[in-house]
């Protein structure tokens, strides 16, 4: 185990989860809400942050998650050019930072929508028309339909890891709990399994809508979180497919918030 990071790269890091775990946690309780009423539609991520605006103090709030959002970047960000966690320069320490230049790029778009609607702009432009917007391009690209079948492909298998790691344990090396009661330790790492694994499905979803429309050389296949979610709802016993996977993303924002508390902030 290396020595622990400076201070301020610490305090980026744990202020980034913080942030990203509230809006996992509003996405995941605005969809079990939707579930439980039995209409409405799924929200992904940008009409998460137009619920936290409409709250008491929710400008106030989405400033501050801004702020936090803004620090999960530049910890992404050290991550790709500094190796704060000592990935290494070996194939897999590149795609491990590769796919953090990807997170940055992700949020700082996610990012970019909540100060839109801060300041009262539409930010309908994400979502899944996003989703669809750049698979238009990369299909636009020579072998582009080609390129969206791997990276459907590749989307697909993240969420099987993701969900091989939540129940595998490895998830439990990034944690540290030991000042908790063993009856606490037990549940918070059972609500962690609940939304990794929740996430992970996610992913699935995503990878492999993104997968049929690369196969069909159609763009308008595509979806983003939103649409994964509501993927759900068609399914037979959707609704209640619906509600355990919103709670899950909830759940998984816990664990975000959880790795912002008791994480192991050195390399692994």
């Amino acid at each position: 185990m290396s020595a622990p990071l400076p201070a301020w790269i610490t305090y980026l890091g744990r202020l980034g989860q913080f942030a990203k775990g509230l809006v996992y946690i509003s996405i995941g309780l605005l969809a079990a809400e939707v579930a439980w009423a039995g209409h409405g539609q799924a929200r992904g991520s940008r009409g998460a942050m137009r619920a936290i605006a409409e709250q008491p103090f929710g400008r106030a709030l989405l400033v501050v998650l801004i702020g936090g959002l803004i620090c999960y970047i530049l910890w992404r960000l050290l991550e790709v050019f500094f190796d704060v966690e000592h990935r290494g320069r070996d194939a897999k320490g590149i795609a491990l930072r590769a796919r953090s230049l990807v997170v940055a790029f992700i949020y700082g778009g996610l990012t970019l929508g909540a100060i839109k609607t801060l300041l009262g702009a539409s930010s309908r432009g994400g979502g899944d028309g996003a989703a669809r917007d750049w698979t238009a391009r990369a299909m636009a690209q020579p072998f582009g339909a080609t390129l969206v079948v791997l990276i459907g492909a590749a989307i697909i298998a993240g969420g099987l890891y993701k969900i091989w790691r939540a129940y595998s344990g490895k998830f439990e090396k990034k944690l540290q709990l030991g000042e908790l009661s063993a009856r606490a330790r037990k549940w918070i790492l059972r609500i962690c399994v609940f939304g990794l694994s929740a996430r992970g499905v996610v992913f699935v979803i995503v990878g492999a809508f993104l997968f049929q429309a690369g196969l069909q050389s159609n763009p308008q296949k595509a979806r983003g979180l939103t649409g994964a979610l509501e993927a759900l709802q068609t399914q037979p016993y959707g609704r209640w497919l619906f509600a355990i996977v919103g709670l899950g993303l909830a759940a998984y924002g816990i664990y975000s918030g959880v790795r912002g508390r008791y994480g192991r902030w050195e390399s692994a």
